[in-house]
C-alpha cells in the first residue's frame, strides 16, 4: 500500500496496487499515476508530477502531497479510528490481492 499525505500531514488517499488512487474519506477513483504523474480519473487532467517521495502541482509547482509506505498514525489521523480504540485509521483495500498462479501437476 501507498499513502498520500497532504501538505499538513492529513491523509489525503491511498494507493493498493501500483497505480490507482482512492480517496481515504469516500473510497472513491480519484487518480491514476502515469510515469510519475498524477492523473485525474474523471478529467484525465494532470494533477501533479513526483520527484522522490514529493508531489508538485502541475500548474504551479507548490508541494501537493508526500508518499510513504507506510500508515502513519497520529492525532490528525484520530478521526478516522474504529470505534475499537485501535490506533490505525480503517483504510480497506478496494481490489484483493493478487493470486498466486501455480502449475498444474
Amino acid at each position: 500500500m501507498r499513502y498520500l499525505y497532504t501538505a499538513d500531514d492529513k491523509l489525503f488517499a491511498y494507493a493498493p496496487g501500483r497505480r490507482d488512487f482512492f480517496l481515504s474519506g469516500d473510497d472513491q477513483l480519484w487518480a491514476h499515476e502515469s510515469h510519475g504523474w498524477l492523473i485525474a480519473a474523471k478529467s484525465g487532467e494532470a494533477l501533479a508530477h513526483r520527484t522522490g517521495d514529493v508531489y508538485y502541482g502541475a500548474v504551479d509547482g507548490k508541494r501537493l502531497y508526500r508518499l510513504s509506505a507506510e500508515l502513519e498514525t497520529g492525532a490528525d489521523l484520530e478521526a478516522d479510528t474504529d470505534a475499537e480504540g485501535d490506533d490505525a485509521p480503517t483504510v480497506q483495500p478496494r481490489r484483493a490481492p493478487q493470486r498466486v498462479v501455480r502449475a498444474r501437476r
